[in-house]
């Protein structure tokens, strides 16, 4: 379950971090500071550690059914982020429904699909909340489509405790 949490948080990076060259300029070794610097801060959630475990600061899994729920700020704003979610995110993620909607009277971006891992059909669920000028915060869902409700009921609840 850790190489999911790892796949989905190195699919989240290739989302919002553009391609790097080799040798990095100093504003881009700045973003990419701030970048794990945001990532480190830990994201007040709602979370039912009876189904879920923490593996990192902000990134929760189950073992069976497979579920993730991870909560992340990034170093870009709402504008930049709704401007990269109009691209699709490649073939890691078959996109269901997309765009721009208002959860808990906060102003979203969502992206809802599904995806394989780990030879599991994953429900996901990935939002979007502008914090500031310069950050967005993240959140992650995934839930195994043979999953019992309480998986896609626990991840619902930690998306609306993070979301206000």
């Amino acid at each position: 379950m850790k190489k999911l949490c790892i796949v989905f948080a190195m699919l989240f990076m290739a989302f919002n971090v553009q391609a790097q060259e080799t040798t990095m300029s100093d504003a881009d070794q700045e973003k990419m500071a701030r970048m794990m610097e945001l990532m480190s801060q830990t994201i007040e959630m709602d979370v039912n550690t009876e189904l879920f475990s923490k593996v990192s600061t902000n990134a929760y899994v189950s073992e069976d059914p497979k579920a993730v729920i991870m909560a992340m700020l990034t170093p870009e704003d709402y504008e930049t982020s709704k401007e990269k979610m109009k691209n699709d995110v490649g073939d890691k993620m078959d996109i269901k429904d997309k765009g721009e909607t208002e959860i808990n009277g906060v102003k979203v971006l969502y992206m809802k699909g599904t995806t394989e891992a780990e030879g599991s059909d994953l429900n996901v669920e990935m939002y979007c909340i502008g914090i500031d000028d310069e950050t967005s915060l993240m959140f992650i869902g995934m839930v195994d489509k043979t999953a019992d409700a309480k998986y896609a009921e626990a991840v619902e609840k930690a998306k609306n405790s993070v979301i206000k």
